[in-house]
């Protein structure tokens, strides 16, 4: 995959991300932790729920999971800080949202 393509496909799961789910900060790559497992986005279904590879693949297979993205789940900036989390009754905590 070219350095193009890959920056519209990360750039077309956000605007897809912003448009069925609200969620203007998750990135393809970013690590999520989900159910207390750590993995990385991989990409977006058809629901607009995350594709995620688990690192524990053990326990996961290699193969990416079908993950709520507001569901048990924490999302990391680069640097490891949790940026948003949501539990199993809703948002904890995430970035504000700006105005539209």
């Amino acid at each position: 995959m070219t350095e193009e393509s890959t920056d519209s496909t990360g750039q077309r799961f956000i605007e897809d991300m912003v448009r069925v789910r609200g969620i203007e900060f998750a990135r393809l790559g970013m690590t999520v932790e989900v159910y207390g497992d750590t993995g990385t986005i991989q990409g977006m279904n058809a629901n607009a729920n995350l594709q995620v590879v688990f690192q524990d693949q053990g326990k996961h297979g290699s193969h990416a999971h079908n993950c709520h993205p507001t569901h048990c789940v924490k999302y990391f900036d680069a640097a490891g800080v949790a940026i948003a989390h949501y539990d199993d009754t809703g948002c904890v905590f995430r970035p504000p949202q700006s105005a539209a």
